[in-house]
């Protein structure tokens, strides 16, 4: 069986890949933040293809990478390294906003010829971009989009996509752990800006409090956008709880990790004093059941 893993941000991308290697199995993964769209596809032996479309002539571009050596659970090989260096930083985004690539945003062209290889892996993540809907996981505007079933993205063989999609085991993930999600928020890694003079809407505890409180909320709607969209397009579905399910079980996997392996879940900035912060925990579990 082969399975697709529909989520919001913060939701065990990094370490459901490195799973799958473990077990291997292959492994493709669509833009998951802001434009331009790309995805890149990857095998436990340190394989990777990565895809974009030219936006001046639609053409399908692709690149590829051999990593010698054990590539599991090194964050060096996070989802957006790319072998090469752009403004002193291997990431395929930076690469993609390099004025001289003219990647695209709203794939016009031929980006779609790379879903071929995506539905021959084992995994795909974040597929919202494979039925025409590209944009920052867990985002409310994003959210809209999904909910009002109003793709972004052009040249999409919807019809194509569903039945592929159909073939699939498609996972929704679901975090039941609100204490858990709000710290990945307030402090997990890639948390907003704290006090910052020259950030306005988070320059004080109080708008970054705030703000996060939206960002946790965005996520948790998120989750009932994703099921939206796919009863609209008939597309099956599983839950898949992301603090009570069986990696084992609910994707056959013979090898898995404890989650505290994924670096994601270990990295927190303490901003605050620990009793500052857990009683941003407290009042945010309190105040949003």
């Amino acid at each position: 069986m082969k399975y697709s893993y529909f989520c919001p941000g913060k939701a065990g991308k990094y370490l459901i890949r490195d799973m799958f290697w473990k077990n291997n199995k292959t492994h493709s993964l669509f833009c998951c933040g802001t434009p331009p769209m790309y995805a890149v596809m990857s095998t436990p032996a340190g394989d990777f293809d990565w895809y974009w479309e030219d936006d001046d002539t639609g053409n399908l571009v692709q690149t590829s990478y051999h990593v010698d050596g054990d590539i599991i659970l090194d964050h060096t090989y996070n989802e957006t390294w790319y072998p090469v260096l752009t403004n002193g930083k291997h990431c395929i985004k930076q690469l993609l906003k390099n004025s001289d690539i003219k990647a695209s945003s709203c794939c016009t062209g031929n980006f779609s010829k790379c879903f071929k290889h995506a539905f021959d892996t084992d995994i795909i993540v974040n597929p919202l971009v494979m039925l025409g809907y590209g944009g920052v996981l867990g985002n409310h505007r994003f959210g809209e989009i999904l909910r009002n079933h109003q793709p972004n993205l052009v040249n999409i063989p919807i019809e194509y996509v569903v039945d592929e999609l159909n073939k699939r085991t498609n996972m929704v993930t679901h975090k039941e752990d609100l204490r858990q999600l709000a710290r990945n928020y307030f402090i997990g890694n890639g948390h907003l800006p704290y006090k910052q003079a020259n950030i306005f809407f988070t320059d004080t505890t109080e708008k970054y409090v705030k703000q996060v409180t939206k960002q946790i909320n965005s996520y948790r709607q998120f989750e009932q956008d994703i099921v939206c969209l796919l009863d609209y397009y008939n597309i099956n579905y599983e839950w898949y709880n992301l603090d009570t399910d069986s990696y084992e079980e609910r994707f056959n996997l013979d090898q898995v990790f404890d989650k505290e392996f994924d670096p994601h879940h270990r990295i927190y900035d303490f901003i605050e004093p620990c009793d500052v912060i857990e009683g941003w925990i407290d009042d945010y579990v309190r105040d949003n059941p």
